[in-house]
């Protein structure tokens, strides 16, 4: 066993305490510091890797845009605006579609659910009960 300076042996106690203070004190504010410096390092990459893009898709986009704002825009760029955003449309229609379907098809499956645990319980009349279910349907 260590022992300190006055030749007394080191207790595990004394040792845990000391470890203990050392490593807060110490270890974790070194180990944050380093973390940090870490993170900061890649999240400032990121973000300039990140603005350089938006940067250079605006800029693409921005005498076009200029244009369009001021109406010095053609009448070949006004229909190409048109045509891509009817596209546009047209493609994600069917998404549209598709999901306001589901939307229903949700809503009636948990209306009749309901209805099902009105009848099972017993909670309502077989008229309405009929009635309910007509109007789920």
């Amino acid at each position: 066993m260590a022992k300190n300076n006055n030749n007394n042996p080191v207790t595990k106690k004394e040792l845990g305490e000391v470890l203990g203070t050392f490593a807060e004190d110490v270890l974790l504010p070194a180990v944050e510091r380093i973390v940090d410096e870490k993170i900061d390092q890649k999240l400032a990459k990121h973000t300039h890797e990140m603005k350089d893009y938006i940067d250079s898709k605006l800029a693409d986009q921005k005498g076009d845009i200029i244009e369009y704002i001021k109406g010095e825009h053609t009448n070949e760029m006004k229909k190409y605006i048109d045509s891509t955003l009817d596209s546009k449309l047209a493609n994600q229609k069917g998404d549209i579609i598709a999901v306001i379907k589901g939307d229903r098809e949700r809503d009636n499956n948990w209306k009749l659910k309901v209805v099902e645990i009105l009848k099972r319980n017993k909670l309502a009349n077989p008229k309405e009960l009929e009635l309910l279910t007509d109007f789920v349907r």
